[in-house]
């Protein structure tokens, strides 16, 4: 909803040495003759510092996500080249853009979280959708909400029940390998209308592939951060 984009960069062979190496979409339509950097917003995102992968083996292997916002939609980044570069800012590796497959997806039936005693009677769905290389649509179709929630926070978290607070631990990544987005940085987010109904989606990545999300809990928070909601992700 905010433009951005999820970049995925699940590679080998790359440089051991790189802790925040850049990445970078560019205009051209082949790795022999990438072009330049690929964006329409005033600066350039791709020498922000934002974009960017880290290795954590030496063999140099990396499992890196970031967002970035380049004035383009996924539609049109398919087929450009991506260009992965050396801790000395060398061009080590290419690839173009190729359009995501869909194939496992996990569901999650929301109810109230443990323990809540406010006035709020969340219920409604949640779906996961895995596509290649382990990136997901995260959708959800709510009731029940806070009121006009703006930027709520919806979220899988580590545990595996609902059943108490204790359970459900808090959010679930892979810190070996990516950041944390289970935020509003990360786009993380809800918003609700005047009914307290909400339907959208966002991609995500959180370093854990479909099996690795199985079974975890998904809660759903209003804008004081209070856990109002909360399911456990099965199979479709």
């Amino acid at each position: 909803p905010d433009g951005s984009l999820l970049m995925l960069i699940d590679s080998e062979g790359i440089d051991p040495a790189c802790e925040s190496c850049m990445v970078t979409v560019t205009d051209g339509d082949s790795c022999e003759d990438p072009g330049d950097n690929y964006f329409m917003t005033e600066d350039d995102p791709w020498a922000s510092g934002d974009a960017y992968y880290s290795s954590y083996s030496m063999g140099g292997t990396t499992m890196s996500a970031f967002r970035v916002t380049n004035g383009y939609d996924a539609d049109e980044m398919l087929g450009h080249p991506v260009l992965i570069y050396s801790n000395a800012g060398e061009v080590i590796g290419c690839g173009l853009l190729n359009e995501e497959v869909v194939d496992k997806v996990l569901h999650a039936e929301m109810g109230m979280y443990p323990g809540y005693e406010g006035d709020l009677e969340v219920e409604g769905d949640v779906k996961v959708s895995f596509e290649e290389g382990n990136t997901f649509l995260f959708s959800f179709d709510l009731e029940g909400l806070e009121e006009n929630c703006s930027g709520c926070g919806i979220h899988i978290h580590a545990g595996y029940s609902c059943a108490t607070h204790e359970e459900v631990l808090g959010h679930e990544w892979n810190q070996v390998s990516v950041q944390d987005l289970w935020t509003s940085a990360g786009g993380a987010t809800y918003d609700s209308d005047e009914d307290g109904n909400s339907e959208g989606s966002f991609y995500l990545y959180n370093g854990f592939s479909y099996y690795e999300n199985f079974g975890h809990a998904v809660v759903i928070h209003a804008s004081d951060g209070t856990r109002v909601g909360c399911g456990t992700l099965g199979r479709d």
